[in-house]
């Protein structure tokens, strides 16, 4: 009875521990496209899930059975963002579960800065990092205005500079217009 006792208090301090600090470290094991990584938790390393990236949409890499070809610029997003995060850890935010039953979640690349000579820890929003480089549109999220306002400016920032997809000359196509395509239609 006294290690039950025991046992229930340590779940309950674990949960308490959880809901102060929702971010969770993961390390990325796959990078499919631009906004979407296979992710193992250090909580529970053999459990692999698919994740998406809140705030933004990425060009779209093949997926068979349902996008036939890559999207223009998917490939180069999907690689350029291989190689900043596979293999590396991360800490993840989750927000809600999207109409395909994944996890869409903030991911934050761990990083240090120089400060005076000194190393400091810092992390890097993954979404603001790709919108900025053009490897990914901002999306507007419920209940998230003011993120929402800082990737449309960054967003507007790499168009004015013409970087990643947005120096295609007319060839940038939203992910959704681009998957609106390969919808069957009823």
């Amino acid at each position: 009875m006294k290690n039950l006792f025991v046992s229930i208090l340590l779940l309950a301090f674990a949960a308490v521990a959880t809901a102060q600090n929702p971010y969770s470290s993961a390390t990325v094991r796959a990078v499919h496209d631009g906004d979407s990584y296979k992710v193992a938790f250090t909580e529970k390393p053999d459990s692999v899930i698919w994740i998406r990236l809140y705030g933004v949409d990425a060009p779209e890499v093949r997926y068979p059975g349902v996008i036939p070809f890559d999207q223009p610029f998917g490939r180069a997003a999907a690689d350029s963002v291989r190689k900043l995060i596979k293999g590396k850890h991360v800490l993840v935010d989750f927000k809600y579960r999207d109409v395909f039953d994944r996890p869409v979640c903030e991911v934050y690349l761990l990083s240090t800065i120089n400060i005076q000579g000194e190393s400091v820890p810092d992390t890097v929003s993954l979404a603001q990092h790709i919108v900025q480089q053009g490897w990914a549109w901002h999306r507007n999220e419920q209940r998230n205005a003011k993120g929402n306002k800082l990737l449309k400016n960054i967003q507007a920032y790499a168009k004015s500079q013409k970087v990643g997809l947005w120096g295609l000359k007319g060839r940038a196509i939203r992910p959704d217009t681009f998957r609106e395509r390969f919808r069957p239609r009823g």
